[in-house]
């Protein structure tokens, strides 16, 4: 029975994520009603939180994830990362800190991590290159996610995401020729490295234990 509640609790979050995706229709993009990606991501990681993580960590883990699949699918196919999705993304975590599943020292050097310093970072480049590597978008992700994941973690999907995005530029370069103007979404590689790093840390807390300056 608990199973039952799990699945269709992800599967509801999956749909509803769907729904808000094509209610938004930014730029005209609409995710087919049949589709089944969202819910099957809403079910996958919900499935993981509960079997995994005490009930109030459950449920901040499958809003906040499935915040960042809504975004990865906009920002995609669009280049935009929806102001709606931010809000359902801080909201989460601002619950989760008055229950106290996340720890308000770590929300504040995890946004100043994910967000205060890539916003350094994007405006010296800017100042020498001319060139935006980030998006506000994104900016407002890294608050998000630093929230959510501490200082130590959001590190990690930084780094993680950069990786990853460069891969993937070298991969689509290679198909398409090579541009050196071509931009990437850095959305998806923030949720994914993200929700990689959260993982992470539950199965190996030792290394990130290790990462940590005393």
């Amino acid at each position: 029975m608990e199973m039952i509640f799990i699945i269709l609790f992800g599967a509801f979050l999956g749909f509803s994520v769907k729904i808000l995706v094509n209610w938004l229709s930014i730029d005209q993009f609409v995710m087919e009603n049949m589709n089944p990606m969202l819910e099957i991501m809403g079910i996958g990681l919900s499935t993981w939180a509960f079997l995994n993580l005490s009930m109030p960590e459950a449920f901040l883990f499958s809003l906040v994830s499935l915040a960042l699949a809504g975004i990865s699918v906009i920002d995609y196919h669009t280049f935009q990362v929806p102001l709606i999705f931010i809000i359902i993304g801080i909201a989460a975590t601002l619950i989760g800190i008055l229950f106290d599943v996340i720890l308000i020292s770590a929300a504040l050097w995890g946004i100043f991590v994910g967000a205060f310093i890539p916003l350094a970072i994007m405006g010296i480049l800017w100042t020498i290159t001319k060139r935006q590597g980030m998006g506000y978008g994104d900016i407002q992700m890294g608050i998000v996610l630093g929230a959510w994941l501490g200082p130590m973690r959001m590190a990690l999907t930084l780094f993680g995401a950069s990786v990853l995005s460069l891969l993937a530029w070298i991969g689509v370069s290679l198909v398409k020729g090579f541009d050196k103007d071509r931009a990437m979404p850095m959305g998806p590689f923030l949720s994914f490295a993200g929700t990689g790093a959260y993982i992470g840390s539950f199965y190996y807390p030792e290394f990130f234990h290790l990462l940590i300056i005393h």
